[in-house]
């Protein structure tokens, strides 16, 4: 009897305890969410060489650096996110990185490497690129 009336007690308590309400997202989770976003953004931009929108989510010396090598026919790039960090100017996303670039018809050139991605917190443009270039066609062997 003890035991039942325990047991519905504690039923009663978790079925009181749960809120309504919906849980918000933080701040910093909605900041690298935003972040992650908006690096899908310009991986996607760079395959299909769409200087625009490359321009518009790069720091200018940085676009002029990967849009001078976009010599590729096609590529495959896939971005692994490790961690997010986030300071007071910046968003830091460290990824692990693999890409395929089809150069002529029977070329194909693969590299791997980490890199950290450097957004600016307030305009979430990428600022600065940290280790590997993933945006870099390697050279070949």
């Amino acid at each position: 009897m003890k035991k039942y009336l325990l047991f519905i007690m504690v039923a009663v308590l978790f079925s009181y305890g749960c809120g309504k309400d919906a849980v918000r997202p933080s701040e910093d989770s909605q900041l690298a969410t935003g972040a992650l976003d908006r690096i899908e953004v310009i991986r996607s931009a760079y395959l299909i060489k769409d200087t625009g929108i490359l321009q518009q989510q790069l720091d200018a010396k940085l676009a002029e650096d990967i849009l001078k090598n976009i010599s590729f026919n096609t590529a495959e790039l896939s971005f692994t996110p490790r961690m997010v960090r986030i300071t007071d100017e910046a968003i830091i996303v460290s990824l692990g990185w693999q890409g395929a670039w089809q150069l002529e018809k029977d070329k194909k050139l693969e590299n791997r490497g980490v890199a950290n991605l450097v957004l600016h917190r307030e305009s979430m443009k990428l600022m600065q690129l940290e280790g590997d270039n993933p945006f870099l066609v390697p050279l070949e062997k």
